[in-house]
């Protein structure tokens, strides 16, 4: 292992007095500053969820000039930026400073990946079956979620309608050593093969995948006990039209992960981190 040292500033939110005014402080309630030091093989760098939604040859693409703030889809352009702007530049410096990469994505385009292939061949990495836990005695079915989410003219999950040209954004293709994993089993095996304990997250949704879906924020920092960081400028939320203005949504997220799940770096930070990482 190198024993290049990776040193990034990072904060979190305290609470006080969680259970009223009756309670005596425990601490200072707000932001406090600190800072991860790891030699750089210890921290991975994990990409969630970063589709090719809207590229030219990806599914849905962009027609110029169209955009209705607002609206939940807004969350498209946005990401298009943030991957472009703040997640590839970021990708790039930990390449060079050799950081461990993880794409998290999905069963139905992980295949076509030789870092999921690699993966998907070792027996190790199959989660084993667990016992089948029996849910609502009449559950609400899938096409009934989707019409009431979306609505009754939904065509269909992208990776379902789209399933040739969906996958992972152009500007972050998996590459050389990096791994791609579908679920927190995986990603969990390949730290620990690896000795790393921390893990820095940037992708999409802030408010959804991002933090829910296995092998993401809330699984591996509670149930696998990750230290945890999300790049506050590498992700977006859904918006509403009463959060889009401010990007309140995102901004909720953000600060759930500072409070309850680990702490957040810039994405400034981590690249000028990386790249002193690199270079010593």
């Amino acid at each position: 292992m190198s024993d290049r040292m990776l040193r990034l500033p990072v904060r979190h939110f305290q609470i006080a007095q969680l259970y009223g005014p009756g309670m005596p402080p425990s601490g200072r309630e707000g932001y406090h500053v600190g800072a991860v030091e790891k030699p750089v093989g210890q921290v991975g760098l994990v990409l969630v969820h970063c589709w090719n939604l809207g590229e030219a040859d990806g599914p849905y693409p962009f027609k110029p000039g169209v955009r209705i703030p607002g609206q939940a889809g807004n969350w498209v352009p946005a990401a298009r930026q943030v991957v472009r702007d703040r997640i590839a530049p970021a990708l790039r410096a930990a390449r060079r400073a050799g950081v461990p990469v993880f794409h998290l994505a999905q069963a139905r385009y992980a295949s076509r990946y030789d870092g999921y292939r690699k993966v998907q061949a070792d027996p190790a990495m199959r989660e084993p079956a667990r016992d089948a836990v029996e849910g609502c005695v009449r559950p609400r079915t899938g096409e009934d979620q989707l019409a009431a989410e979306y609505g009754l003219d939904f065509p269909g999950c992208v990776w379902d309608t789209h399933a040739e040209t969906f996958g992972i954004a152009s500007d972050l293709k998996p590459a050389g050593t990096d791994a791609v994993v579908v679920n927190g089993w995986q990603l969990n095996r390949l730290c620990r093969e690896g000795d790393i304990d921390t893990l820095v997250y940037a992708g999409f949704m802030a408010d959804i995948c991002l933090i829910n879906s296995s092998g993401a924020i809330r699984e591996m920092a509670n149930r696998h006990r990750y230290n945890c960081v999300v790049l506050r400028e590498c992700t977006v939320a859904y918006e509403y039209p009463e959060t889009v203005e401010g990007r309140w949504m995102t901004f909720a997220a953000i600060r759930l992960i500072e409070t309850e799940f680990g702490c957040s770096a810039s994405a400034e930070d981590f690249i000028a981190a990386a790249e002193a990482a690199a270079g010593a």
